[in-house]
């Protein structure tokens, strides 16, 4: 479980600060494949450089990457591919939600960042969260996943209070920020 952590604590820079924070108004109905667009927007203007972040060529990326890709994400759309110090970076739709898998440079998957909202935590782990901030909102789910594990970092919030959790998919639960929102 340990390594498990470990692992997840390699992804967790990029699922914290890739995405843009603010306050939501709970009632007003959400466009979620829009914002889900602009934080990836500006994820990428605010978490890489320009020169980190190129945009490659179809020859260049691996075969083992594309195929593993095209079988992993059969459901993708709008595949847009980066060459990243260590490999490729993937960016892409899935099921309306931004998405993001890294591979390395020999084309072995390595992980994968996905964007999501709390209906698409698993049942139990939605209900661990709820009965633990039952005063809280979910405004943002990001779905970690590396080989043979998967983490799920939950943003909570109201009108005083962010908070950020991470949950093992063994319904381990341990909170990584506490904010209190200035007036």
């Amino acid at each position: 479980m340990k390594k498990a952590f470990f692992l997840l604590a390699a992804f967790l820079p990029a699922a914290l600060f890739s995405g843009t924070l603010s306050a939501q108004d709970s009632t007003a109905p959400r466009d979620l494949a829009a914002s889900q667009r602009a934080r990836s927007t500006t994820a990428s203007a605010n978490y890489t450089s320009p020169s980190a972040l190129n945009d490659v060529a179809a020859t260049s990326i691996h075969v083992r990457a594309i195929k593993d890709f095209k079988g992993r994400f059969a459901k993708s759309a709008d595949e847009k591919w980066f060459r990243i110090e260590k490999g490729f970076c993937v960016y892409f739709t899935e099921d309306g939600f931004q998405t993001r898998a890294f591979y390395d440079p020999k084309g072995h998957w390595q992980a994968s960042l996905k964007y999501a909202d709390q209906f698409q935590l698993p049942p139990f782990i939605r209900d661990l969260v709820r009965r633990a901030y039952y005063d809280l909102d979910i405004t943002l789910v990001n779905i970690i996943e590396v080989p043979e594990h998967k983490a799920y970092v939950v943003h909570l919030e109201d009108k005083k209070t962010l908070k950020i959790l991470r949950v093992s998919e063994d319904g381990e639960m341990d909170v990584l920020h506490d904010y209190t929102k200035s007036n």
